[in-house]
């Protein structure tokens, strides 16, 4: 485990969106996590209305089916590294 995020809030909504926004805000680079994957469980709309049990990533099998789009702050880091190694920086 690299990382464990705990959420709260007072009301099953903005704990649901406290947790995107901590796993949208968080920065891993260089290797694969289970970031987005976690985003496809928390933008689900039986989990969002709070229908989920124990059975829950065993009935949902579409959940895998997700595609990783980097953001653009990504992009642009991505980017400034590699012109700073070019330039010897």
């Amino acid at each position: 485990m690299l990382v464990k995020v705990i959420v709260w809030a007072l009301t099953w909504e903005d704990v649901v969106n406290r947790g995107q926004r901590a796993l949208t805000d968080m920065g891993v680079y260089g290797i694969k996590t289970t970031i987005p994957y976690y985003l496809e469980i928390l933008n689900s709309p039986d989990f969002r209305r709070g229908r989920f049990n124990t059975g829950f990533v065993e009935a949902h099998p579409e959940l895998v089916d997700y595609s990783i789009k980097p953001r653009k702050e990504e992009i642009a880091a991505a980017l400034a590294a590699a012109v700073a190694a070019h330039a010897g920086l």
